[in-house]
């Protein structure tokens, strides 16, 4: 590795160029850097909205183009292009036509407010590209940023970031945690994660090199990440990408060593894909690669989406480019012999309960959810907290007394979609149907009289006072006793169509 005086010159030369995230978006006219692959860049004039320096740095590192010395000489000075060449950013080379230019090795990008370097998907001189089987996958595609968003934001201790890759998963943790460890089990992916590590001086990040938690042998941790391959392949040549026969491989050898390396009150997030399967749906297969420590954990996942095992294999032998009846069905048979039913893919959450009235706390939680493009990582916390709190206050049978005392508001998030029958008195509405998408993703189909009990959640009245106000008036149906609309208002609560204050939680 370079100097540190190196380091930073070059971060301060790509900040001030204005090379971010913002930037490049409103540049390329992209609303996501996911969405880069979509620009043409034969059509694009990259001096028309930003500086030379910017256009340059934009060509080098994004496009990956070679640029002519005088060119780059025009943009940034020696001594910044001295630093650039220092950390191998930059290259030299003489094209066909005797100029001499520069290009980069590298694919350098901003996200999630980092500036980060991988392998660059084509060669410079526009030959044929074969990956790497090692080669490290670039941290802009949409499944990256997908599992950037769901990361937590509370503070930790120590943290950890499995198939690290880049390191983005440490760099971004690192913000909040005393100490940050990137592991991936390549040589190669190490280097990026140590060199991204310095060019954004998070000084907290230490990168370790070996096979899932051999690289931290002996060690514990309050958070664990991991955005694990999980594509099936028959044979593993994209280290990055392959994740075995059913793709269940790396991220089954992850959970199974959750009781020895996550501390207690410890919690585990992965973006991945895994399998419903004849012995059980995803979530509850994964507590059975927890082992006999099991009842120690509560399992959250939340489902983006789901595919046959025929539509994978056909996805399978497109990628391999191969049409082929034999691929598919080779692939649907594997699929057939592993007992699986339905590919699921989204965020995966698993926690470990603290020692003390939690870990004595009765059934472990289990639980599916929906994901939305919208849902953060605190809303997995929150969620923990909100059913945890509620199994606690039912067993000491405070419940419904504490939750007839909060004053719901509907969420701004909150949508009521109702439809009307024509009646001879007017409209009136026979079917409604919430929706939201935060914390995650629902959809509820409530009984239409319903919705004036549910509209009168103002956050000024309590929900005895609107309860006791509707049974006054003669608004509710025959049989609704309390236990009923306390149960209703928990759901509220659960799915995200009606807000109550936090402190509720921490109700005695």
């Amino acid at each position: 590795m370079a100097d540190p005086a190196s380091f930073r010159q070059v971060e301060r030369a790509l900040r001030s160029a204005g090379f971010d995230e913002n930037t490049i978006c409103r540049v390329l006219g992209i609303s996501s850097m996911a969405d880069f692959g979509t620009v043409g860049r034969d059509d694009l004039d990259l001096t028309t909205n930003a500086s030379k320096t910017f256009a340059l740095v934009t060509r080098l590192f994004l496009f990956v183009e070679a640029v002519p010395r005088e060119e780059v000489l025009q943009a940034i000075d020696g001594a910044t292009l001295d630093a650039f060449l220092a950390l191998d950013l930059l290259r030299r080379r003489v094209a066909t036509t005797g100029t001499e230019e520069y290009y980069s090795p590298v694919l350098l990008y901003p996200v999630a407010g980092l500036l980060v370097a991988s392998d660059r998907h084509e060669t410079v001189d526009g030959s044929p590209f074969v990956p790497e089987p090692d080669a490290v996958f670039p941290a802009i595609f949409a499944g990256t940023l997908r599992f950037l968003r769901l990361l937590p934001r509370s503070a930790a201790w120590d943290v950890l970031d499995l198939c690290a890759g880049t390191g983005i998963g440490a760099m971004v943790l690192s913000q909040q945690a005393r100490r940050a460890v990137a592991a991936d089990i390549t040589p190669r992916a190490a280097h990026f994660a140590r060199f991204n590590s310095l060019l954004n001086g998070c000084h907290n990040v230490e990168v370790a090199q070996g096979d899932l938690y051999e690289a931290v042998a002996g060690r514990t941790f309050d958070r664990i990440v991991a955005h694990p391959p999980y594509v099936p392949a028959a044979i593993d040549t994209q280290i990055f990408r392959d994740g075995g026969e059913t793709g269940e491989t790396v991220l089954r050898r992850v959970i199974a060593g959750l009781p020895e390396f996550l501390r207690r009150g410890g919690t585990f997030y992965a973006l991945c894909a895994g399998w419903d399967a004849k012995d059980g749906p995803f979530e509850e297969r994964v507590r059975h690669w927890l082992g006999a420590a099991h009842e120690q954990f509560d399992v959250l996942f939340a489902l983006h989406h789901e595919m046959s095992p025929a539509d994978v294999a056909r996805g399978l032998s497109a990628r391999a480019s191969s049409d082929e009846p034999s691929q598919v069905s080779h692939w649907q048979h594997r699929f057939e012999a592993a007992g699986v039913e339905r590919r699921v893919y989204g965020a995966l959450v698993v926690d470990r309960r603290t020692v003390g009235t939690d870990a004595a706390r009765g059934h472990a939680i289990t639980r599916r959810l929906r994901l939305s493009p919208l849902t953060e990582g605190p809303a997995f916390e929150w969620l923990l907290s909100w059913l945890r709190w509620r199994e606690t206050q039912e067993a000491q049978g405070a419940f419904a007394r504490l939750l007839l005392g909060v004053s719901p508001r509907l969420s701004p998030h909150a949508q009521v979609n109702v439809a009307y029958v024509p009646q001879a008195q007017g409209l009136a509405a026979a079917d409604v149907v919430l929706e939201t998408d935060r914390p995650f993703a629902a959809l509820t189909r409530i009984d239409p009289w319903m919705f004036h009990l549910v509209a009168r959640f103002d956050g000024e009245r309590t929900a005895e006072q609107v309860y006791v106000g509707a049974r006054d008036a003669g608004e509710l149906a025959d049989g609704f006793a309390v236990n009923d609309f306390t149960a209703l208002v928990a759901l509220l609560i659960e799915r995200g169509y009606v807000d109550v204050d936090n402190r509720l939680l921490r109700a005695d």
